[in-house]
């Protein structure tokens, strides 16, 4: 059965962004907190920026509000899959990798180079090991886009 697209493809997204910052959420808060939060090579005020400083960020001190707007943005990833579906690899799993790629060009590059180390002055191996892991959450985030999408929402897509 086929739904539409559009909707597909918002439903698709936010459950894309769900499942990507429960991935994120142990990357980097659970395998990397050591290195990335609690060691001598970070710098002092990305950690301060993220414990101390009020306020502190919104993930931490209202989830709710931090999950809904996270949803929203997933929705809008799913449209923007949507419309460039027929640009990416026929296979699903492919595009899937693709549109993280895409995801990881346009978002975790540009957002780890002006946040943690511009503005936080964290140190390149640092943000070398979080754009790794970024590589990981938007993958997943891809592929589960476009699974979602191409079995319920992709009309031209045949099994």
């Amino acid at each position: 059965m086929r739904y539409n697209r559009w909707v597909t493809a918002g439903i698709a997204g936010s459950i894309g962004i769900f499942v990507a910052n429960l991935v994120s959420q142990v990357l980097f808060f659970q395998l990397g907190e050591e290195i990335l939060f609690h060691s001598d090579q970070q710098s002092d005020k990305l950690i301060a920026v993220m414990t101390q400083m009020e306020p502190l960020p919104v993930m931490e001190t209202d989830p709710g509000v931090y999950m809904t707007i996270s949803l929203f943005i997933g929705a809008l990833h799913g449209g923007v899959f949507a419309y460039i579906r027929d640009s990416l690899p026929e296979n699903t799993i492919k595009s899937g990798l693709a549109y993280g790629g895409i995801l990881w060009v346009l978002m975790a590059l540009y957002f780890e180079f002006h946040a943690p180390f511009n503005m936080f002055g964290e140190p390149l191996p640092l943000l070398g090991l979080e754009l790794f892991f970024w590589v990981i959450v938007v993958s997943v985030e891809g592929v589960l886009i476009s699974t979602l999408y191409d079995r319920f929402g992709n009309p031209g897509l045949i099994y």
